[in-house]
């Protein structure tokens, strides 16, 4: 185990970042706008202009981050293989994390899960 402690670093590393890259890059292709990165206390996240997006189009910003830490997580899986049951375990936890609505944090769940409902209520923005 100690010798994975560099590749697991640099997982977390890497999924971070492409997490929050992965919400600027869609909210930029779809129209929206980054404005910074954003650090609260523990927490790092990116802010991002949506006023011109449609509600749908909101939820595949906050899908991307997600998403983006899936392939960071099968290019790992590609370079050590035989550690495929860490990366998926690190990759599981991190989603429960941020996609599980906790309503205490502004985490991609809580936000998805408001846009849910906005949509099921038939209610705008």
């Amino acid at each position: 185990m100690t010798t994975m402690v560099i590749p697991l670093l640099a997982l977390a590393c890497a999924m971070v970042l492409a997490h929050e890259t992965g919400h600027v890059v869609v909210t930029r292709l779809l129209g929206g706008r980054w404005l910074g990165v954003e650090f609260r206390g523990w927490m790092l996240g990116v802010r991002l202009s949506v006023k011109s997006l449609s509600l749908r189009q909101v939820a595949w910003t906050l899908v991307a981050g997600p998403l983006a830490e899936a392939m960071v997580v099968a290019a790992f899986a590609l370079i050590w293989p035989a550690e495929l049951n860490w990366w998926l375990l690190i990759l599981g936890l991190q989603w429960m994390m941020n996609l599980i609505p906790w309503g205490l944090i502004p985490n991609d769940g809580t936000r998805l899960w408001r846009i849910l409902r906005h949509h099921a209520l038939g209610t705008a923005r």
